[in-house]
Order: C-alpha cells, then sequence, then structure tokens
C-alpha cells in the first residue's frame, strides 16, 4: 500500500525538477522528502544534491531531519572521493615509473578534475585508460604491487582479453578497491570501438598531477558509456553528469570540439539523442546535430522515446511499463552492439552451456581458476 502510494504521489517529472531547480524543494513537505529521499538513493544523487543544497542560501531552510540525511550521504561521499584521490595518486605513480601514462576515467575523472559534478559523485570503481601497447606491462606492475584478480572461468578470462576494452578487473589486496584497466573507450570486437588518437591528443595533465580526457572527450566518453552499454541501472545519474558538464564548458570551442569527436566516432546519433533529452529535461540550448535522410531522423525518434523511459531510475514510485519495456529494449540493443551476430550466438551458447553444465554439478564456480595472490606479495 505505501508503494502505490508512494507511486501517485511522485513522477519523473518531480525529479528533473528536483534537479533542475534544487532551491524550491524547500517548500516540500516532511513526507515529500521521505519520497525524493528514497528515489535520489536509487539513482545515486542524494550526496550530489546534498552538496548542491548545502551551498545554496536554502540549507537552513531544509527540514532538521532531511539535512541530517543529507549530511550523513556528504560524509560518505567525501571519504569515497578521498579514498578515489589516495588510490589515483598511487596507481598513477606506479604506472608513470614503468613510463606509462595513466588516464583516469569516468567518475574518478570527475574527482580528480574537480569538475562540477565532482562533489557527492559516488563510484564502484576506477576506471583508467592505456595505451594498448603498454597494456601488459600496466597489469604486470599492478599485480605486483597488491592488485590481483579475482577467480574466474578461462572462458570469461579470453573473453576480456580477445573482445573486451578491458582486462579483468582488479581488486586491492587490503583495500579492496576495483580498478577496471581499459585499452579502448567500447569493445573492438564490436567495430564500433572510437578511433583513439583524438582521445589521446588531448590528454590533459590537471593541477593534482594526474591525467584526465578532455572536457569535450570526457563528455563524448560518458555518452559512449550510457548509450551504447545494455544496462542503465544509473542512466540518469550519467545525465547528471552530462548535464553538469556541459554547464560547466558551455562556449563554441568545447561544443565544436565535442561534435568533431562524435563524428570522426560515428556517435552523432547518440550525441543527438542526448543533447536532445539535455535540452528538453533541463531546458537546455545546446547545438543539436540534424539527421540527414528519413532512415536516421526515424531512427533519432526512435532511440530518443526508448531512453526518455529507459533513464528513468528503476525505483517503485516511478515505475511504469512504458520503463520496464524501454529498459528491455536497451538491454537487447545493448547487446546486440556489444559483438557481431555470430559472436554474439557463440558468447551466449558458451556461457548458457558452462552455467548448465555447473548448476548439474551442483557448484557455480567449478570452471574457476583459483586465485593467486602470489605476484601481490612480490614487493
Amino acid at each position: 500500500m505505501r508503494l502505490l502510494d508512494m507511486a501517485h504521489r511522485f513522477s519523473f517529472e518531480q525529479l528533473i525538477e528536483a534537479v533542475r531547480a534544487p532551491t524550491q524543494l524547500t517548500r516540500l513537505s516532511l513526507s515529500d522528502w521521505e519520497v525524493l529521499l528514497f528515489v535520489l538513493k536509487t539513482a545515486r544523487l542524494e550526496a550530489y544534491l546534498a552538496f548542491v543544497l548545502h551551498d545554496s542560501d536554502t540549507w537552513d531552510e531544509i527540514p532538521a531531519q532531511v539535512r541530517a540525511h543529507f549530511s550523513a550521504a556528504m560524509v560518505y561521499a567525501q571519504r569515497q572521493n578521498d579514498q578515489v584521490f589516495h588510490e589515483g595518486q598511487e596507481i598513477h605513480e606506479l604506472l608513470m615509473a614503468q613510463g606509462v601514462v595513466p588516464v583516469f576515467l569516468k567518475g574518478a575523472a570527475y574527482i580528480i578534475a574537480a569538475t562540477k559534478n565532482a562533489n557527492g559523485r559516488l563510484c564502484s570503481d576506477i576506471d583508467l585508460l592505456v595505451k594498448e601497447d603498454v597494456l601488459a606491462v600496466s597489469e604486470a606492475t599492478l599485480l605486483n604491487n597488491f592488485w590481483y584478480h579475482k577467480s574466474i572461468t578461462d572462458y570469461d578470462d579470453k573473453y576480456y582479453r580477445e573482445y573486451a576494452h578491458e582486462i579483468p578487473p582488479l581488486y586491492h589486496l587490503t583495500r579492496g578497491t576495483v580498478l577496471d584497466l581499459h585499452h579502448n573507450l567500447f569493445l573492438p570486437v564490436s567495430g564500433k570501438a572510437p578511433p583513439l588518437e583524438q582521445f589521446w591528443e588531448g590528454v590533459v595533465l590537471q593541477e593534482s598531477g594526474r591525467y584526465t580526457l578532455e572536457p569535450a572527450a570526457m563528455f563524448m566518453h560518458s555518452i559512449i558509456h550510457l548509450m551504447l552499454n545494455e544496462e542503465v541501472v544509473h542512466g540518469f545519474r550519467d545525465m547528471v553528469d552530462l548535464k553538469c558538464l556541459a554547464e560547466q564548458f558551455n562556449n563554441e570551442p568545447f561544443w565544436q570540439r565535442v561534435e568533431q569527436l562524435a563524428i570522426e566516432s560515428h556517435f552523432e546519433t547518440e550525441l543527438t539523442v542526448v543533447l536532445t533529452l539535455l535540452n528538453t529535461w533541463f531546458d537546455g540550448n545546446y547545438p543539436v546535430l540534424q539527421p540527414v535522410g528519413r532512415s536516421q531522423r526515424t531512427k533519432l525518434k526512435w532511440l530518443t522515446r526508448i531512453y526518455k523511459y529507459a533513464l528513468i531510475p528503476d525505483h517503485p514510485a516511478l515505475h511504469s511499463v512504458r520503463s520496464g519495456v524501454a529498459r528491455f529494449m536497451v538491454f537487447v540493443r545493448g547487446h546486440s552492439i556489444k559483438m557481431p551476430f555470430t559472436v554474439l550466438v557463440k558468447h551466449f551458447s558458451i556461457k548458457l552451456w558452462l552455467g548448465f553444465r555447473n548448476w548439474l554439478r551442483g557448484d557455480a564456480t567449478a570452471d574457476s581458476k583459483p586465485v593467486d595472490l602470489g605476484a601481490a606479495f612480490k614487493r
């Protein structure tokens, strides 16, 4: 009964309004705040909005119970922010000593570059980009310095190394931090991996002494990550990231560079979908590329409609049949983009067979290799 009541009292439009005009939230009742806080937590935007309100003139007008909740979220986010900063420094020094230039991506990059969305930005892992020809050196260096791979099957290891744009995740032995080491921004086997020369060309050394992509490349990478993945569980949070980057770097050279990267990477449609939604949801006035030809216009209209619903946070107060169907369509589209059809069928067949065989054995980890922690203790 409670969830049904919540669903009748809260809408996606209200969430958008909370992000677009947070100072207006002072008019909410405690019961309205309760629903909003649950939705923000699901969307991983709780700490982000807390920092925005804390830095505004309306912080003292928010109910004390809500301020206490926001304060806890800010403390947690700041602790993680500090951890990412510390981990980033150690990783940077390790790899630079081997002649490798590590470039931080996504959430870690926002924190290192102190972008507008950095405060309150939660990260489930640290994403790092290195050039493919130094990937083996980078992995070996990390493995020799308290990082290790968890147990996975031979097939999954092969999948990462032959098909994907990253190696299997690395975990820190004592701190438990997760590191995704990339050599591209999307799976090379897909045929849609962007040419990296332009992305590497604009790499920026931040004041903190670590490298990130330039703002326009950050923006495009966030779009690639959002629009080509099969999961959009935190898709609305990614849209807020893009909103913040667009507002912070909103000038003609920035948009010219974004357009250049989109055209060279063949992601013009994905860029247009995102900018259309940013303009619609957050009253933006960002330059939108116009599709050429009827088929392109139809595709753009179709994708914009799908993502309009798929990016709604998956919380009971916002649930609808439309959003569920849209997320399923994104799931299918994401997998169809990841690899050619024949490779996709082979991949799913192998995964299905291995899963079925291990189910018969009664051991889900029967094919996994044992974890080798030996290298982690060499230092």
